[in-house]
């Protein structure tokens, strides 16, 4: 599905393709979330990094690229890397070196410590930001106006955003989905974790200031779309978000 007529979704998984880049984009990974969780008494089985290479290979069995782009969060502690998530994304960024002449890694909030697995490899570019033609790639959890941005498409993580429905008995359920519109003549793409088990914000039942990033806490929201992800099947366009609220 085509957002901003130069950004594909690439179904059913929740990535992007934007061919003037040549480039494949995901973001929040969150590889170790298993571990984390099991030092705080919740116990899930470790499957987390297993799915995130399983769809890579699917999303490479339909769509190629030199290069791939992860927009913040390849980790998910915190503090200092723990061994088993050390390995999980050294693993990870090594089955990447042998499909992309270039990696590029946009440091999350949670991206901690990533520095000393990414300097190991020449072919992998760690930065804060990454621009090219008018299109810039921003973790999300940075406090700054989109007004004071140069490039005319700004792609975020961080929020994990997700559709909440419901049926007819009132049962609740949760879709990841990506969500994008247009503020301050900008065009904003949020995408939606990689991550197996990050499910994200409802936005259409959050209240603003419950979003995470601040830089949606200052936008309209309520005009932006959202593309809900339903694994096995095709992305689906919903209306807007102040529709949906209502």
């Amino acid at each position: 599905m085509k957002i901003f007529n130069k950004i594909e979704t690439i179904e059913p998984f929740p990535a992007i393709k934007i061919n003037s880049l040549d480039l494949i984009a995901i973001a929040d990974l969150h590889l170790g979330y298993e571990t984390a969780a099991a030092e705080q008494g919740i116990f899930i089985p470790k499957i987390q990094y297993k799915k995130t290479i399983q769809n890579i290979n699917k999303i490479l069995s339909e769509k190629k690229a030199k290069r791939i782009l992860i927009n913040g969060d390849i980790k998910h502690e915190f503090t200092e890397t723990k061994y088993h998530e050390y390995k999980e994304v050294d693993n990870l960024l090594k089955y990447l070196q042998k499909r992309f002449e270039e990696i590029i890694i946009i440091k999350g909030n949670h991206d901690t410590f990533i520095s000393r697995i990414t300097k190991k490899y020449d072919n992998i570019k760690l930065q804060d930001t990454f621009h090219e033609k008018d299109i810039l790639f921003i973790h999300g959890h940075q406090n700054i106006e989109i007004k004071n941005i140069d490039e005319k498409i700004i792609i975020l993580g961080h929020e994990h955003p997700s559709i909440a429905l419901y049926t007819d008995i009132g049962i609740k359920e949760k879709t990841k989905c990506f969500l994008f519109g247009k503020t301050n003549s900008k065009n904003v793409l949020v995408m939606p974790a990689f991550s197996y088990f990050a499910q994200g914000s409802d936005i259409n039942i959050l209240p603003k200031n419950e979003l995470l990033s601040p830089i949606l806490k200052k936008i309209n929201i309520n005009q932006m779309r959202a593309i809900g992800i339903i694994e096995n099947e095709k992305h689906l366009l919903f209306p807007k978000i102040k529709n949906m609220r209502d």
